[in-house]
């Protein structure tokens, strides 16, 4: 984890949390056995940033798949303007990467 650890405001709470329960979840179910998985969160100046990775067996993002953790997890960022991308190929594992806005108020906060 980098920058300073502040408060978020709580819609934005919950779906960091989801976020951070999602992509893992995701991990264990389809990256396969033996698979690593390591998460970074950072708190900038005006967002939050979670990137979880694997070195599972990756898959190809642009054939639909059945399941909603990844359209859950873009439709939870994209509802306070944040995103969620997913970068993947077969054999070479995925990374899911969520950015969220902070809100004006919420950045002066201590």
């Amino acid at each position: 984890m980098t920058g300073d650890v502040r408060p978020l405001p709580p819609g934005l709470e919950v779906v960091a949390l989801r976020s951070c329960q999602e992509a893992p979840a995701n991990v264990r179910k389809h990256a396969g056995d033996g698979a690593f998985a390591s998460v970074a969160l950072a708190y900038a100046r005006g967002s939050l940033f979670l990137a979880v990775r694997d070195t599972g067996c990756g898959f190809d993002p642009g054939v639909p798949h059945e399941g909603y953790g990844l359209p859950g997890l873009r439709a939870r960022a994209a509802e306070f303007r944040g995103t969620a991308e997913v970068a993947s190929g077969p054999g070479d594992g995925t990374t899911v990467t969520v950015l969220l806005p902070i809100p004006l108020a919420e950045r002066s906060a201590p």
